[in-house]
């Protein structure tokens, strides 16, 4: 075989192997916040949180900011959400929850910002119960849901026998693309939070 048309075919060659290369690299970066939520295991979590397997997709559910707006909860979408429900007024409980998760995503340090923590008032009505909860955690955001789309959007989170509704609440992970992937125990350990999402940031890529 001639020099030139030898040289030509390893040219053919390695531009096809580095468009393989660069195909699985992307598909890698598109794929790793799932890869990674899939393969990541909770072992320090044993006792604490709960891994949805598979991962849940939540619906899109209007509710309502405490200025009146609608808001989507598609439209909180884009960052891993702490989300925690807010049955009457904002306990002592209530509040150690808001605070603790607040401390969780600060602690992330440049990945705080891929972070939030997302308070559900159970009656649109209630959301002044909270206000004393927007001034302590700012950044919190807080949003009501009324009696129609409650049932609709409790329903996605309840786990079992378990649902946010029952007097035993929870503190429920979503990712960046609207899958609950985690349930914690409201009591959870700040720190296994902390160790947990920090595996979490690192391994994604999205959010």
């Amino acid at each position: 075989m001639a020099e030139p048309e030898q040289k030509a075919r390893k040219g053919v060659s390695q531009n096809q192997n580095r468009k393989r290369l660069l195909l699985i690299a992307l598909l890698a970066i598109f794929l790793s916040p799932v890869i990674g939520a899939w393969l990541w295991t909770p072992d320090s979590f044993r006792n604490q949180g709960e891994l949805i397997e598979p991962p849940r997709p939540l619906v899109s559910v209007p509710m309502v900011s405490p200025d009146g707006a609608l808001v989507e909860l598609k439209t909180l979408l884009g960052k891993w959400t702490f989300v925690y429900f807010i049955g009457g007024t904002c306990d002592s409980v209530c509040r150690q929850t808001a605070d603790s998760l607040e401390r969780v995503r600060l602690s992330q340090g440049k990945n705080a910002r891929r972070l939030r923590v997302l308070a559900i008032v159970l009656s649109p009505t209630q959301l002044s119960a909270a206000s004393q909860l927007r001034l302590d955690t700012p950044e919190t955001i807080v949003l009501g849901v009324s009696a129609e789309e409650k049932r609709r959007l409790v329903s996605q989170f309840s786990l079992g026998s378990d649902a946010p509704t029952d007097g035993k609440p929870r503190i429920y992970l979503v990712d960046p693309l609207g899958n609950l992937m985690m349930s914690y125990p409201v009591d959870a350990d700040p720190s296994d939070l902390r160790k947990d999402i920090g595996r979490l940031l690192r391994a994604s890529r999205v959010g």
